[in-house]
């Protein structure tokens, strides 16, 4: 493994890519910075896929994302090589790197053709965001009849107590009447203990 290893960072079979063909500087940098640029973008664009993933939870289909990340990935680090190769010419990398680009891509592909089905059927965002408006103006409705309710139940008990006090008040007079007159209370106005 060490020999192949060793072989993969031998450049003693190729020149430097500035050196094949005649390139200006100007064409040079051009493809460096654009692959450079490339490589970038498709590191970040992993490191954004993991954060989307470990802060939703719930996200389906988990797999596919850190396939798309790998598959991304290895498309990054070849560019990166690309532009290294104007300086270092390890094509063996390069080819390494191709393949296994060239393996999570069909990994990505093999394991979304099944995936895909069951991606169609899951609800899309409109019709989730829609049920989630009805649900929500239902229960909307339904609190607002639940304080209605409420409050006409309290009016209402505020209205019992009330005629309860006035019927009491109507006893203590009756009996104070009664009292006047010297004859027995006819009603009890405190409740027993």
């Amino acid at each position: 493994m060490p020999e192949f290893v060793q072989g993969l960072f031998d450049t003693t079979d190729f020149p430097p890519r500035w050196h094949c063909g005649s390139w200006s500087t100007a064409h040079g940098i051009t493809h460096i910075v654009a692959d450079v640029s490339i490589a970038s973008a498709y590191a970040a664009i992993p490191l954004v896929l993991a954060f989307y993933i470990w802060r939703r939870r719930d996200t389906p289909f988990v797999p596919v994302f850190w396939l798309f990340a790998a598959f991304i990935l290895f498309c990054g680090m070849g560019h990166a090589i690309e532009a290294s190769i104007f300086w270092h010419p390890w094509y063996r990398v390069s080819a390494l790197v191709k393949v296994c680009t060239a393996l999570a891509s069909w990994a990505t592909v093999l394991v979304l053709i099944p995936i895909i089905p069951q991606a169609l059927s899951l609800p899309g965002l409109a019709a989730v965001n829609k049920r989630l408006a009805e649900e929500v103006a239902e229960r909307r409705a339904t609190e607002q009849r639940l304080r209605e309710s409420y409050e006409e139940s309290q009016r209402f008990s505020r209205c019992l107590i009330d005629r309860e006090e006035r019927v009491i008040e109507l006893k203590e007079e009756i009996n104070a009447l009664l009292r006047e007159r010297q004859q027995a209370p006819r009603y009890m106005t405190q409740p027993p203990c």
